[in-house]
């Protein structure tokens, strides 16, 4: 699946959210998006870490905005089956001394928000928010009973995304959860669990 929705800015100038699922994008651009969301991390001092970059490429669509060849925001859905594990899964739960363990998602028809990443300008602003609704109405569209998503509360960015459109921290799954060797500022960077419910996600829609 590829097309791309195009979004008009109150100056008048338009910009383009581009929707495609990796196994219809070409191997460069794909690498391209992938490169931009590093550097934003590398840029905010997140450390990389080789348990968080695991390979989601088969269950994943990405969606991106760009303007005179510049990659403004992009974010990234992985749908949830039996064959997978979604971040969500991949991250440890922070505080348990006695041995390290992991949520299991055992439910169908949901998938994992991630890989969020925009300019940190007016115009990256503006296509991220657009993006993040975008990918709101994507996710109505599918029919998906609970997006989850990670959520670290140093990063007020992310919150003003989340979290004043309605996501809710996880009851099933209340964290928080960190990855091995993924690091803020030189701390551990931990993240709450959070869930947009189908209502949610049509009302983020409805914004565009």
């Amino acid at each position: 699946m590829s097309y791309n929705l195009e979004l008009k800015q109150n100056s008048g100038s338009s910009l383009k959210v581009n929707i495609m699922a990796c196994d219809n994008m070409n191997e460069c651009d794909l690498q391209r998006i992938k490169r931009f969301v590093e550097k934003k991390y590398s840029e905010a001092r997140y450390s990389n870490s080789r348990w968080k970059n695991q390979n989601y490429d088969p269950w994943s669509t990405w969606f991106w905005v760009e303007e005179k060849g510049e990659i403004l925001s992009a974010m990234r859905i992985v749908e949830k089956v039996p064959e997978n594990c979604i971040p969500l899964e991949i991250a440890v739960i922070y505080g348990t001394k006695s041995q390290a363990l992991r949520y299991a998602v055992l439910e169908e028809n949901v998938a994992d928000w991630n890989a969020v990443a925009f300019e940190l300008s007016r115009t990256g602003w503006y296509a991220a928010k657009k993006t993040f609704r975008t990918v709101a109405k994507y996710c109505a569209d599918k029919g998906y009973d609970i997006v989850y998503g990670l959520y670290n509360p140093i990063l007020r960015g992310i919150e003003k995304l989340y979290l004043s459109e309605g996501a809710v921290f996880s009851e099933r799954y209340p964290g928080p959860v960190y990855f091995p060797g993924f690091y803020l500022n030189g701390e551990l960077s931990k993240f709450h669990v959070i869930e947009l419910e189908k209502e949610t996600l049509q009302n983020i829609a409805s914004k565009l």
